[in-house]
């Protein structure tokens, strides 16, 4: 079988500024089977396009956001109609560049898992986030290109604001054989504007039907819907007892729950102990 190229730094990256990007527009820039001397970041803009990765193939929509390593061996399939208008982003930066910014966001950032998993980590972006994030490289585009070291800070100022806000939690939902609208929708349930509807938002969010989306839940979280509910519930109710004066009866109800019974019975199978002794303990 014939070896992938492996593309080098060198017309790749701008070696002075330790990062480049650059905007791809559909079948125009097509790339077969490579890996890489250096990181990527690339943001589907518009169109479908098909992602071959580490030998799966997949589907990414308009607002895929993925992270691909220097061992992942990808490419790009413009198979269909929509995907001949596939625009995305491409971001590119050094060994040196990932170092550095992993080792300032500390070992409170999962950089091993997000390294080491085995398919490179994706994130499907809403409209706002995909815009903002659009709206970010945009901004690059007022940067003296000239200007090396310009460049070099706003491009690790933009990385660590990618990292940070949209990988942070991807490790916990990185099952190699996780479809990514489910992981996905993990992270989208983590917003209390989702979890605290319950179980019907989960339904909606998904847009597959109750019993496909149990089947999910079960296979890779090993519990119920409503038990995954109730523990972003859990979660969410622990900081507002630790990091607020709001009475313990008002976040009961604030958290989704319809008495204090089944609150503290929730509470305490999670601590061990009722939210009054939590707050008195931990606050």
């Amino acid at each position: 079988m014939k070896k992938s190229p492996c593309l080098p730094v060198a017309g790749n990256v701008d070696t002075e500024a330790q990062c480049l990007y650059r905007y791809v527009y559909g079948a125009d820039d097509i790339f077969n089977l490579h890996s890489h001397t250096f990181y990527e970041i690339f943001i589907t803009t518009s169109g479908t396009v098909t992602h071959l990765i580490n030998g799966i193939t997949q589907k990414l929509p308009e607002g895929a956001l993925v992270f691909i390593r220097p061992n992942d061996v990808h490419g790009y399939l413009y198979d269909t109609p929509e995907s001949t208008d596939t625009a995305y982003v491409n971001l590119t930066f050094t060994y040196e560049t990932a170092e550095q910014l992993f080792a300032y966001l500390s070992e409170t950032f999962p950089s091993q898992e997000l390294l080491f998993c085995d398919m490179p980590p994706t994130v499907i972006l809403n409209k706002v986030e995909k815009k903002r994030l659009l709206n970010l490289v945009s901004e690059l585009n007022a940067v003296n290109w000239q200007d090396k070291n310009a460049l070099k800070l706003r491009m690790r100022s933009l990385l660590c604001e990618i990292f940070v806000r949209f990988f942070y939690n991807v490790p916990e939902h990185a099952q190699s054989d996780m479809p990514v609208w489910f992981s996905q929708l993990l992270s989208d349930m983590e917003h209390p504007d989702n979890f605290l509807k319950g179980p019907q938002r989960m339904i909606e969010l998904s847009q597959r039907t109750r019993e496909h989306l149990s089947r999910c839940i079960k296979k890779y979280l090993g519990m119920s819907a409503t038990e995954y509910i109730n523990e972003l519930k859990i979660n969410y109710a622990s900081n507002l007892l630790l990091r607020t004066n709001t009475p313990i009866l008002s976040i009961c109800f604030d958290c989704g729950f319809q008495n204090a019974s089944y609150f503290n019975k929730r509470f305490k199978k999670k601590y061990g102990i009722s939210p009054r002794e939590f707050r008195k303990t931990y606050k």
